[in-house]
């Protein structure tokens, strides 16, 4: 048996980088990788699996500046910056990183308000971006293959910027010992290390680190008749204790199976705050003083509205794009309560505005016609989401315009 920390103390980051890159230049036909998660029906089910669990615990907003660390052939980088981040692609490897930009050339991102990708090759030592250059750090199956990892977590702690994540799909505790992994290290000289979540820590928290938090992994099947016994339902008769036990006994030897072979974890610098640029934590409350009002066709209708931040994100009012900027919006219907127009108004809030702050804004309505309308308030951040979509109530009120 070959052991993972033997090899890369006697292996030379050097070497390591330059193995890494003979095989991407080895590579006669890069195109199974471009076409990651989908190139195998084997393993497209667990890729994108564990995707959607990196995605979720990454906390990700539009906009952000992520670093696909070991990024390779940059599939995974694609998809970020599909979503609307600001993606750096980072490998050992510069014949991986051609193939990505091959990656984006032959399939380009669609839609408005993508941005160009980035590549940076990494010497195995030093990543080359300044302090507090990133709000995110995405390593997808990576982190295994690195010799000295508290060197490069000490790299990650100080190019994140405070409130900053860095999340990890990596397989588990015994992945050394697996055949492919011991042929790998045998045959190509690969670096195949072990996830030791605790050990992984202490080193972070050493680097500036401080909290980690893991995704339950499952795959597991269930009956219907379990779905019903595991979710209490009671159509079908109440579950004896004993199936109960058996059950759960059941899915928590599923999950400490699962986990033992998949660890997705995430690493947090400092107290994690979320802003607008997701849809985390968005919440309001709308202060209005009367709910009925009457003005005329010639002048606008000013408007004092009160607004309390009662969520856990901070809403901006300023980014790249317009993206994530929160603003009062208002709907407007008619007097049956028929939608006339979605996007009646926008009106800016001021200042950036924290979770518990409370602010105040004018609102300028000019109506279209005469008659009786009801326009809803709700705040919207540009290109995210309607805060009512997450659960807010809009503030209604009825106008009469003569």
């Amino acid at each position: 048996m070959i052991d993972p920390k033997q090899l890369a103390r006697e292996t030379s980051v050097e070497h390591l980088c330059r193995t890494a890159n003979n095989y991407f230049k080895s590579l006669s036909d890069p195109t199974p990788w471009m076409i990651k998660p989908f190139s195998s029906l084997v393993e497209a089910p667990e890729l994108l699996q564990n995707i959607g669990l990196l995605l979720s615990g990454l906390h990700l907003g539009k906009t952000m500046t992520v670093l696909d660390f070991g990024a390779g052939p940059c599939w995974f980088s694609r998809i970020l910056s599909q979503l609307q981040c600001q993606t750096i692609s980072c490998d050992v490897s510069e014949a991986a990183l051609e193939i990505g930009k091959r990656l984006f050339t032959e399939l380009p991102l669609l839609g408005d308000g993508v941005f160009k990708p980035r590549f940076l090759p990494f010497d195995g030592k030093h990543i080359d971006l300044p302090d507090g250059a990133v709000d995110r750090i995405v390593c997808n199956d990576a982190f295994h293959h690195v010799p000295d990892q508290r060197l490069v977590l000490s790299e990650f702690a100080r190019i994140l910027h405070h409130g900053g994540i860095a999340g990890f799909s990596e397989p588990g505790k015994h992945h050394s010992r697996k055949p492919q992994s011991q042929m790998e290290m045998k045959n190509y000289g690969v670096l195949e290390n072990d996830i030791d979540l605790t050990t992984i820590f202490s080193l972070a928290k050493e680097a500036g680190f401080s909290r980690v938090s893991c995704k339950l992994v499952s795959n597991m099947e269930l009956t219907l008749g379990q779905y019903n016994t595991l979710l209490n339902n009671s159509e079908e008769g109440t579950p004896t204790q004993s199936d109960t036990v058996a059950l759960d006994d059941a899915v928590l030897s599923n999950i400490r199976h699962a986990m033992t072979e998949k660890t997705i974890f995430f690493l947090y610098k400092g107290a994690f705050v979320p802003d607008s640029r997701g849809s985390d934590g968005l919440s309001h409350i709308i202060h209005i003083g009367k709910s009925e009002f009457e003005t005329s066709l010639a002048e606008p209708l000013h408007m004092d509205v009160t607004i309390s931040n009662n969520g856990t994100a901070q809403w901006l009012t300023d980014n790249v794009y317009g993206v994530g900027v929160v603003k009062l919006g208002t709907h407007l219907y008619d007097e049956n309560g028929n939608l006339l127009e979605l996007n009646f108004s926008r009106h800016a809030l001021g200042d950036n505005v924290l979770p518990n702050q409370e602010v105040r804004t004018t609102a300028f309505l000019q109506f279209p016609s005469r008659g009786t309308f009801t326009v809803a308030f709700d705040l919207v951040s540009e290109g995210v989401s309607w805060f009512e979509i997450l659960g807010s109530q809009p503030r209604s009120i009825r106008v009469r315009v003569t």
